[in-house]
């Protein structure tokens, strides 16, 4: 079982700077994946985006990736082959047209892109660090989610133990009191219809359907069902829908059980083991 909530991160140093990524997610109906980058990693989020799809199937995950200089300040620098491309085509206009040409190198600096921060993007192991940072956070919110996942399952199959516990007596007990009425009522009705031309078979069958109507067995065979078929599940990672079905059927068979008993204690149990399972079906949610 893995939940769909969780978190990761990783840092990674690059020149002058530390990459640092963090990596959350939460329920989702489907797989939806968000980055926010600097500007100079944009280009690979399409690349990050794809690793981040083979590792996960459903949930919401957020991916936050920011740059952080490990010097006060990195202060701009002169690009040098722009001025040279300005010089060049200074020196050009100077000979075709017959005009003087002065450089000067502060006045060279006030031309539009002339000071640049550093491009990390430029960087031989930029793209490489980037993407392997950001793998490792990844791999760390999925190693955080089936984390979660084991100790939900661990709940789930406690939760799942006492249903089918308190359910056997419940249905034990009312098949016997079920039998008990049955002769009751059927003592009851001899006594009060004392028509010779009484047909006791027909009266017979009427008690039997009643009889068959207040009977729990159905219920609880399914339920017993139910509960095998989700401690079957519960080992895999993407069991999230299924056991939302599973636990779906569980809640009807359990109301349906709870409109048949009519005492005192066994509605009290009934009542309990909703109560359980609504615990659970609050769980799944989280659960991809």
């Amino acid at each position: 079982m893995e939940s769909m909530t969780g978190f990761g991160n990783s840092t990674k140093t690059v020149g002058p700077h530390n990459i640092t990524v963090l990596a959350k997610s939460v329920n989702n109906k489907g797989l939806a994946i968000f980055f926010r980058m600097p500007r100079e990693a944009a280009h690979l989020e399409h690349v990050l985006n794809a690793q981040a799809r083979e590792l996960f199937s459903r949930g919401r995950i957020d991916v936050s990736v920011t740059l952080e200089s490990q010097e006060a300040k990195i202060l701009p620098q002169p690009d040098t082959d722009l001025a040279r491309a300005y010089l060049e085509g200074a020196d050009r206009l100077a000979k075709e047209f017959y005009l003087t040409s002065c450089p000067d190198a502060f006045k060279l600096l006030t031309l539009p892109g002339m000071m640049r921060e550093p491009d990390l993007s430029e960087s031989e192991d930029f793209e490489t660090t980037m993407k392997t940072v950001c793998m490792e956070a990844l791999t760390s919110l999925l190693e955080s989610r089936r984390e979660e996942g084991r100790v939900t399952g661990e709940s789930f199959r406690a939760a799942l133990k006492e249903i089918a516990v308190m359910s056997s007596p419940v249905a034990e007990a009312h098949r016997e009191r079920v039998g008990r009425i049955f002769q009751d009522r059927k003592k009851r009705v001899a006594d009060l219809v004392e028509d010779s031309a009484l047909d006791e078979n027909r009266m017979m069958q009427e008690l039997a359907l009643l009889s068959d109507r207040m009977d729990v067995t159905e219920e609880y065979q399914r339920l017993s069902s139910h509960i095998d078929a989700a401690m079957g599940i519960l080992n895999e990672n993407d069991c999230g829908r299924r056991l939302g079905f599973i636990l779906q059927e569980m809640h009807r068979e359990l109301n349906t059980m709870g409109s048949k008993v009519d005492e005192t204690s066994a509605v009290h149990k009934v009542i309990e083991m909703k109560d359980l399972l609504g615990g659970l079906r609050e769980q799944v949610a989280n659960v991809q």
